[in-house]
């Protein structure tokens, strides 16, 4: 599973506190969100050891109804207060992401021989901001962020390849190598009229696109 040890403790850290003192008052607690879709991690985990092809009943953010997919399970992630499955989908032949809360049932299959993973999953997610991981290696994205704000990102980098490029009295500029997904883009709209994506220029009309399309909404 993609979930390390230093997670594990942290958690199990926080629930202790939580326990203790949650409610003495000097210490506030965020609400954490239901994690929806946990009652399949055990049968998932249990699969993956096997080396076992199940069959899951899906239903996909875009669709109406859930379908059926043959998947040779391969990776557990956690990201965002919620849990996913990699693995090769049968039909498709590619790797997929499911969420498991969009998982309605899972069974056994028979008469499918299970291929192996060959794949990293470190490399898979290497560009990856979240969970949305395009193939190939994407360009360096330049994003400049005002002085205050960019501390934000210097004690909470975005991603493992995030560094200085440059730095004045007004602005950071950060280098990262990831992919240009929605993942990203909400990341620097989330800083508002403190970031700017200076490269590529692709990303930045993309994103001018977006802003106007939200001024539209506003005008």
């Amino acid at each position: 599973m993609s979930y390390t040890r230093n997670n594990l403790e942290i958690h199990s850290m926080i629930a202790r506190l939580y326990e203790r003192f949650h409610d003495r008052g000097f210490i506030s607690f965020r609400r954490t969100p239901e994690i929806k879709g946990t009652q399949y991690l055990d049968p998932l985990i249990k699969a993956i050891e096997a080396k076992q092809v199940i069959r899951l009943y899906y239903l996909p953010f875009y669709e109406d109804k859930p379908y059926f997919n043959e998947v040779h399970p391969y990776l557990l992630k956690e990201h965002g207060f919620r849990w996913y499955l990699v693995g090769l989908n049968e039909f498709k032949g590619q790797v997929r992401t499911y969420a498991l809360d969009r998982i309605r049932d899972i069974q056994d299959t028979a008469g499918i021989e299970y291929k192996e993973p060959g794949f990293d999953a470190a490399a898979y997610f290497q560009y990856a901001i979240g969970i949305i991981a395009p193939k190939g290696i994407p360009p360096l994205i330049r994003i400049a962020v005002q002085k205050t704000q960019a501390q934000y990102l210097i004690t909470q980098p975005w991603h493992e390849s995030q560094n200085i490029l440059e730095e004045n009295e007004e602005q950071v500029v950060f280098g990262f190598r990831v992919h240009p997904t929605y993942e990203l883009k909400s990341l620097v709209l989330s800083l508002g009229k403190d970031g700017e994506v200076l490269e590529p220029a692709s990303l930045r009309e993309e994103m001018a696109l977006e802003l106007r399309g939200m001024l539209e909404k506003y005008s």
